[in-house]
């Protein structure tokens, strides 16, 4: 069953069990006064038969009988019976009488004053009427044939509305059905139209004001994401397959030159030298893409420990000093945070010494004189680590655009060597930590990296 269908059961379902409940109401509430407006006429007739047959002397018996049955308000099949103080019958309204009154009624009649109640189709009434010291109790039924003519119109009338509303329940239903599905419904088409190249296309966002228009934006949204994904994740294959290519076919060239003809044991020795560099790039790119592949992992998925960011600081160091001596590193101790808590996050260790590694090895690399200040403190329960050089700076146009797989800024393309993957690789473990990085530079100056990551203290 679609949504549509649903939609108009459940309008059907509450509208017709709100008109049934109504129906239902009136039906009670109609039946209900009938037998009350029924039992108080009985209670007139027996009072003023009982009142006229025991204070009218000039009044017997016969001459009751014939006004009681000709009476205007005389009720159908009615019979009013009194009976005295001993149980005997007093007056009856019919010639032939049918006494079928017990003592038990009669005595509860006198205990309580007046009982009503119903047996068959006919109403019963049954009164104490008191004149002076005498005490007579005065039962008056008939049938209510009138009333419950009316009653049985009523309820044919509301069965009858009620169907023909149920028939119109339904159409209305699927009239609202229609009228609230008809966006969703536009959504739809809009949406179908929607492929892997028409990822630019986006869908009416209607009023901007309703929970459908909100769908919508949300939707645009999320299919601007997909775009941006799909375009990097198309420029990453590109720069990817030109990165590898690179290499793989310049070491191709230099094997079909040296394997050309005979060459000299000093000849090959330099030509396997060469591929050995090229073999390091190579090592060095797959290792990046591997990480920068780990980087995008769900943080669950990552064993995160209590990590000193302090202690990284001088694990990466370490590590960059055995490859490159000439590297220079100042760590500023003035700004170091007493607490330890201050200076403690919850994080995956390789991963941060690998983004410290890259943000220090860029530093070092563009500045003149491979020397890199790092200095460490806290704000605002976060830990904010700095990486100063003195190198070229870069552009306020390329400030996002270096965060990109495989970018290289202009002055970064003649001043060092590399893929482009670093800063990417940083960024992503950044974020995996809940952090930020932010850029401080000026061109021919230097750069600041500005790293926030949140303590356990926060």
């Amino acid at each position: 069953m679609n949504i549509r269908a649903r939609l108009t059961l459940s309008f059907s379902v509450i509208v017709a069990s709100i008109l049934l409940l109504f129906s239902i109401a009136i039906f009670t509430v109609s039946a209900k006064y009938r037998q009350e407006e029924f039992y108080d006429r009985l209670e007139r007739r027996a009072i003023t038969t009982a009142r006229l047959l025991v204070s009218v002397e000039e009044v017997d018996k016969n001459l009751l009988r014939i006004i009681d049955q000709n009476s205007v308000p005389a009720l159908p099949e009615e019979k009013i019976l009194v009976f005295e103080k001993n149980n005997s019958l007093a007056y009856s309204s019919s010639d032939q009488p049918e006494i079928d009154f017990s003592k038990e009624l009669l005595d509860r009649i006198r205990k309580e004053g007046q009982i009503r109640f119903a047996k068959n189709t006919f109403e019963y009434l049954g009164i104490l009427y008191r004149q002076g010291d005498e005490e007579f109790v005065a039962i008056a039924y008939a049938f209510d044939r009138y009333g419950r003519r009316k009653l049985a119109n009523l309820r044919t009338i509301l069965v009858t509305g009620f169907l023909i509303g149920i028939g119109i329940i339904v159409l209305a239903g699927r009239l609202f059905a229609r009228q609230v599905l008809e966006p969703l419904a536009k959504m739809n088409r809009q949406v179908s139209k929607i492929s892997a190249g028409t990822l630019s296309q986006q869908i009416d966002e209607g009023n901007h004001k309703d929970e459908i228009a909100m769908l919508a934006m949300n939707f645009n949204r999320m299919l601007y994401r997909l775009q941006t994904a799909f375009d990097i994740q198309q420029s990453f294959v590109s720069n990817a397959s030109h990165e590898l290519r690179t290499p793989l076919a310049a070491m191709r060239s230099q094997l079909e030159v040296v394997l050309a003809k005979e060459r000299l044991a000093e000849d090959y020795r330099q030509v396997l030298h060469s591929l050995l560099d090229y073999t390091k790039t190579l090592v060095e790119l797959t290792n990046g893409l591997l990480l920068l592949a780990k980087s995008g992992m769900d943080s669950q998925r990552l064993h995160f420990t209590n990590v000193r960011i302090d202690e990284t600081l001088f694990v990466s160091q370490e590590e960059l000093a055995k490859h490159h001596p000439s590297y220079h590193f100042q760590l500023d101790y003035d700004t170091l945070p007493e607490n330890e808590s201050d200076l403690t996050i919850r994080g995956n260790e390789q991963l941060l010494t690998t983004a410290f590694v890259n943000f220090i090895d860029n530093a070092c690399k563009f500045s003149p004189d491979k020397a890199v200040y790092i200095s460490l403190s806290n704000r605002e329960k976060n830990i904010e680590i700095r990486f100063r050089d003195n190198g070229l700076g870069i552009a306020e146009d390329e400030k996002d655009k270096i965060f990109s797989p495989f970018y290289r800024g202009v002055y970064g393309q003649s001043a060092a060597k590399g893929h482009g993957i670093g800063l990417s690789l940083c960024k992503r473990i950044v974020q995996l930590h809940e952090g930020a990085i932010e850029i401080e530079s000026t061109p021919g100056i230097g750069s600041v990296f500005i790293v926030r990551l949140p303590t356990i203290a926060a």
